[in-house]
């Protein structure tokens, strides 16, 4: 649980890398109503590492998503792999989303990406007209990698950082 201190720019470099580990995404998104809804995606990132998804109007995420108001993206480290449970290392971005419509070189262009990381697979995929390309745009990133070690990214580009709280968690149990 003791973490070893950190420089902030070894943040950012260690942040973009746990970012590109990842084939998946969590997605938080709310319906017409406010309800939040939790769901994954597959993604490819572009030259800017912005996300691009390829998702199904069968999925409540899709119509969420359609709306074009800001969703949250999670990454995060898997169970087994973490040194605690409480303190999964975890990247989350506040993204703009904008549709990438298809018979357009954009579309193309994404799913060539989509192809290179998930193979032919894709040439399949991107037939089925019920499934729609996005660009999720990061306006925001926050990375945790472990307890007290939390930062925030000026911008989405994971370079400008700071330490969120760099007093460390309160113990309450000392004002009793």
């Amino acid at each position: 649980m003791s973490a070893e201190p950190i420089q902030l720019n070894e943040v950012s470099t260690e942040a973009k890398e746990f970012l590109h580990q990842f084939k998946t995404l969590q997605l938080a998104t709310a319906d017409v109503n406010g309800l939040a809804v939790a769901s994954y995606a597959p993604f490819a990132l572009d030259e800017n590492d912005f996300f691009i998804v390829y998702v199904s109007e069968l999925s409540a995420h899709t119509a969420n998503i359609q709306r074009g108001e800001p969703i949250s993206v999670m990454l995060i480290e898997a169970e087994q792999d973490a040194e605690h449970i409480f303190a999964r290392k975890r990247l989350t971005y506040t993204c703009n989303v904008e549709a990438i419509p298809r018979a357009t070189s954009e579309f193309d262009k994404v799913m060539g990406l989509m192809q290179e990381k998930f193979g032919d697979f894709i040439n399949f995929m991107k037939k089925l007209e019920d499934f729609h390309a996005f660009r999720l745009r990061p306006t925001h990133a926050n990375y945790v990698r472990g307890f007290a070690q939390a930062y925030e990214f000026a911008n989405a580009d994971l370079e400008k950082v700071r330490h969120i709280n760099d007093k460390g968690h309160r113990d309450g149990s000392k004002n009793q």
